[in-house]
Formats: C-alpha cells, sequence, structure tokens
C-alpha cells in the first residue's frame, strides 16, 4: 500500500521534476520576477532595494559594492557601461535550501541586445550566485556574484 502512494506521488511530482529549471517556492519567485523588471528599468535604487541592508554585490568588470547605497552605485556603472540597451531574464538552474531561511540561487543570466566587448551587439550569458534570505515574510539578496565562463581552451596540438 505504501509503495502504491508512493509511485502515485512521484507520479505527479514528475511533470515538476521535468520542467525547465528547478521549481522556486511562490514568494521567492515573485520576488525573481520583481527584481528582473527592476533590473530592465535601469532604475538602480529599485534594483538596490532587493538587497539586505549589509548586502554585497561584485559585478562582472571586479566593482564590489557593500550595503544599499554601494549596490546601487555597482549597478547604475553596469547600466552606463554595458547594460544600458538590453534585456535581462534569469533562470534558476539550482535552488539549494540552507538553514535559517536562507537560499542558494545558482541562475542563468541572459541578454538580450547587449554591447559585447568587442563593439558587437548579442545575447550575452553569464551566470549569477544569490544567497538570498527570507525574513519577515519577504525575500532579499545578501550576495551576489554574476560572472562570465571563460572559453576552454583549444585542445592541444598533435
Amino acid at each position: 500500500m505504501k509503495t502504491v502512494a508512493l509511485a502515485a506521488g512521484l507520479l505527479v511530482l514528475a511533470p515538476a521534476a521535468l520542467a525547465d529549471g528547478p521549481t522556486l517556492e511562490p514568494a521567492l519567485a515573485e520576488t525573481l520576477k520583481r527584481f528582473t523588471e527592476a533590473f530592465n528599468s535601469y532604475d538602480a535604487k529599485a534594483v538596490a532595494s532587493f538587497w539586505a541592508e549589509d548586502g554585497t554585490l561584485i559585478s562582472p568588470v571586479g566593482e564590489v559594492g557593500i550595503g544599499r547605497d554601494a549596490v546601487a552605485n555597482v549597478y547604475q556603472h553596469d547600466v552606463d557601461k554595458i547594460v544600458k540597451g538590453s534585456r535581462s531574464s534569469f533562470q534558476p538552474q539550482l535552488v539549494r535550501k540552507l538553514k535559517g531561511g536562507l537560499v542558494l540561487l545558482d541562475l542563468t543570466h541572459e541578454m538580450q541586445n547587449f554591447q559585447m566587448p568587442d563593439g558587437t551587439v548579442g545575447t550575452m550569458k553569464l551566470h549569477v550566485v544569490i544567497l538570498a534570505q527570507e525574513k519577515g515574510g519577504s525575500w532579499h539578496w545578501l550576495d551576489a556574484r554574476p560572472y562570465a565562463f571563460l572559453k576552454p581552451p583549444p585542445p592541444p596540438a598533435r
């Protein structure tokens, strides 16, 4: 009887497990949606409002912001240099629940219409790791680390 119940439960859960990426709990999914909207509005104060008061951001170019005002400055510098004109989406790849209301998020960050380092415009894909905390019914980013993967080296000559 327990085996049948377990099998039935797995069948119900299987479509969610096979969906694109992990499932976020509804409040965190809503927070990520609102963050994406703020990010695409290029409003540095709105973006920084998603961070905890002492949260940190290290940008892809290595600029460090500690605290909301500094996070806003780092984001604004990224807008001015590389983000303006692009449209971002964030797709969860891994969600790891930790103790204390903490969640570690691994996200794919795709930017359409991005100004590439070589001057062309195209799609830039980054990876973002965010340590988020739920406190008082809302989610805030404690730490965020967006980065790009290096291209693998060519195979050795033979």
